[in-house]
């Protein structure tokens, strides 16, 4: 019945519940045996795309296996198909030394080497140079086998062991592995490993995960990035992991999520990335993780922060160690919801591009507000945040919500200062500030917002260095950023080349002033109108 159509190179034969692939597509093997009227064996795959296939594994009114969608089956020639290799020979193929007989054959590829504002700089490089810098199996500590069809270690497990015992970091994604019996036959080869990347695999869920622990012993770092697994399945397959400190789970299309109870112990960083999860209250369940400093919760439907358990100015007893959210590119709406990360006891870094918060201002407007409601930020969209910085911040916080605050029963005397709870909780940071700074005076605070012409500021941009260079009048928000006026400059002399500025105050003629830091706004180096930017290039 087995032919060598079944086969692989190794001399392994493929079996059901195995993972092939075919022109591209991937499935898992159902069946494998002969079919009336026909010659050979035949094997049957459920394809993972719906629509691959043409039945739902039924041969003449009879089934011969079960498919996952209607007509996603096939009956398939073993030639047809290519059933993997196994982990060692892949290393070979990718890291073996020139003149390894096993090498596989010589390519060359395309790499994006470095880059500037004029080009971008490509070289040709390959497997010959990789193989070059590779040239000692036992010396890899990263490998990287995504897409290589790896099915599993076969019987070349004594060889990984002892040709390959550096390897610390693996990615096996998107391969043929279809089991954790099947990937942790290839982790206990390498004593050494910490980090496992394998996402984009389906990898059949065990009956009893404690006989894998001591696969995987070592590992802290784990991606499950697109395996199909509920949250439950995910808390069982970390059981797997007693040392993981790093969890990514994205694009798993998870909906919900509950307490991990005492799973996860360990945990510094958990990656929930691209899934559909939309209730705060679900990522609360997720305090009962002791150590958690990192949560990234980037393209998903979160609408709400919230601590129930804090009132406004006092610290929340949740996630006492943690220290980052990415929350890009969900619903976020409401300045209460970066009040409340103020409660938090060590948080200080915070990304949250992508949100409807940022549609109330300007960019720059956006991230002085939030500097100033949360006060131990330390960096801010990827941007550190400067004591200089966080001190304009607070000061314009002051002025901006100034008459909102004289309003509600603030005053500029100790004595009668007493705004309402409603303002107190809109901005529960007003009272230190003023406080710190001082209350605002009258002059300061303006009863309507400030139209954009009247906030123009009208500067005269030469070059210095070429007389003969036109010389421009520009009128500029105070909140455009250096980046940007550069970018202008470029444009308006049609440029090509990078350029340097600074600015002579007419207040001290003869003092040049840089712009030493091409992320901060116009009016944080205190130019005016009349003002001269001097602009350089080669």
């Amino acid at each position: 019945m087995r032919d060598m159509d079944l086969r692989r190179n190794d001399g392994s034969e493929v079996q059901v519940h195995d993972r092939v692939v075919s022109e591209g597509h991937y499935g898992t093997v159902r069946f494998i045996g002969t079919l009336p009227d026909t010659k050979g064996v035949w094997i049957g795959v459920d394809w993972d795309e719906p629509e691959r296939g043409k039945h739902d594994g039924s041969h003449n009114g009879k089934s011969y296996f079960n498919t996952r969608n209607p007509s996603s089956g096939s009956f398939v020639r073993g030639k047809k198909l290519d059933l993997g290799i196994n982990c060692f020979d892949a290393i070979v193929n990718r890291y073996g030394k020139l003149d390894d007989p096993n090498a596989g054959v010589i390519t060359e590829e395309l790499y994006v080497v470095g880059s500037n504002q004029k080009k971008t700089v490509v070289e040709m490089v390959g497997a010959r140079s990789v193989n070059e810098k590779q040239s000692k199996l036992d010396a890899l500590q990263e490998v990287v086998l995504r897409g290589c069809l790896v099915y599993g270690v076969g019987d070349s497990s004594e060889k990984l062991r002892k040709c390959t015992p550096g390897i610390q970091e693996l990615d096996l994604s998107l391969n043929l592995l279809p089991s954790w019996q099947r990937l942790g036959d290839i982790c206990k080869c390498l004593p050494n490993l910490t980090d496992l990347n394998a996402s984009d695999n389906q990898l059949e869920m065990p009956s009893d995960v404690s006989q894998y622990t001591n696969s995987f012993s070592n590992v802290k770092v784990l991606k499950l990035n697109r395996v199909h697994y509920s949250w439950q399945q995910l808390l069982e397959c970390s059981k797997m992991f007693p040392s993981l400190e790093q969890l990514h789970v994205c694009f798993n299309l998870l909906k919900s999520i509950h307490s991990p109870g005492s799973q996860l112990q360990h945990l510094v960083l958990l990656n929930l990335e691209s899934n559909r999860l939309e209730s705060w209250e679900q990522i609360l369940h997720l305090d009962v993780c002791p150590r958690l400093e990192s949560l990234i919760l980037n393209d998903n439907s979160i609408s709400s922060i919230h601590f129930p358990d804090a009132n406004e100015g006092s610290k929340t007893k949740f996630f006492p160690n943690l220290k980052r959210i990415y929350i890009n590119n969900n619903k976020i709406l409401q300045w209460s919801c970066i009040n409340e990360l103020d409660k938090l006891k060590s948080f200080e870094d915070l990304q949250i591009n992508g949100n409807p918060i940022q549609d109330s201002a300007s960019p720059e407007t956006v991230r002085q507000l939030i500097i100033a409601k949360v006060a131990n930020l330390k960096k801010c969209q990827r941007t550190e945040v400067t004591d200089e910085e966080r001190r304009g911040a607070e000061i314009d916080y002051l002025k901006r919500f100034g008459v909102e605050w004289l309003k509600s029963g603030g005053n500029q005397d100790p004595a009668q200062n007493n705004p309402s709870t409603d303002f107190l909780t809109q901005h529960p940071r007003f009272q230190h500030f003023v406080k710190v700074y001082g209350a605002p005076e009258s002059s300061e605070m303006s009863k309507k917002p400030q139209k954009l012409k009247d906030s123009l500021i009208e500067i005269k941009i030469v070059n210095p260095d070429d007389p003969n260079v036109k010389t421009l009048q520009k009128k500029l928000p105070g909140t455009m950023i250096v980046q940007k006026l550069k970018a202008l400059i470029q444009r308006l002399y049609k440029l090509d080349s990078e350029i340097k500025l600074s600015y002579i105050s007419k207040k001290m003629e003869g003092c040049e002033i840089d712009f030493d830091n091409d992320l901060r706004p116009l009016n944080y180096f205190s130019i005016e109108a009349g003002d001269t930017v001097y602009a350089r290039w080669s």
